[in-house]
């Protein structure tokens, strides 16, 4: 089972793996794929990350800056009321429907009657 840590990134490579030193004082491998958003970790920034035990060792999971955590938590709440609901997308696409077949029968039909 993950537990949640706070911790350093010690280095972190261009080929997107590097390690963690978790609060704990143990070493984390990661991997760029195991971070929130596809962040660019850069060497000494705190993250909070979930720990898991492998085959191969500590490897850390679901890592995400540690001010980027607290926002992400924050805008849970918020991102629902921002997006736009299913009803004023099928709106604005029935709009453009209309604005293309308008403009299909202006080009097509009136300049062969003329």
């Amino acid at each position: 089972m993950a537990k949640k840590i706070k911790g350093v990134v010690a280095q972190f490579g261009t080929k997107g793996y590097g390690f963690i030193t978790g609060d704990d004082g143990e070493k984390y491998f990661v991997h760029q794929k195991n971070v929130f958003n596809k962040s660019r970790l850069k060497a000494n920034t705190r993250v909070v990350f979930n720990a898991e035990e492998s085959d191969k060792g500590l490897v850390a999971t679901k890592v995400e800056l540690e001010d980027g955590a607290k926002m992400a938590k924050a805008n849970k709440s918020t991102n629902a009321s921002t997006g736009l609901s299913d009803g004023t997308i099928k709106a604005a696409l029935a709009i453009l429907f209309v604005a293309q077949a308008v403009v299909i029968y202006k080009v097509f039909f009136t300049s062969v009657a003329g």
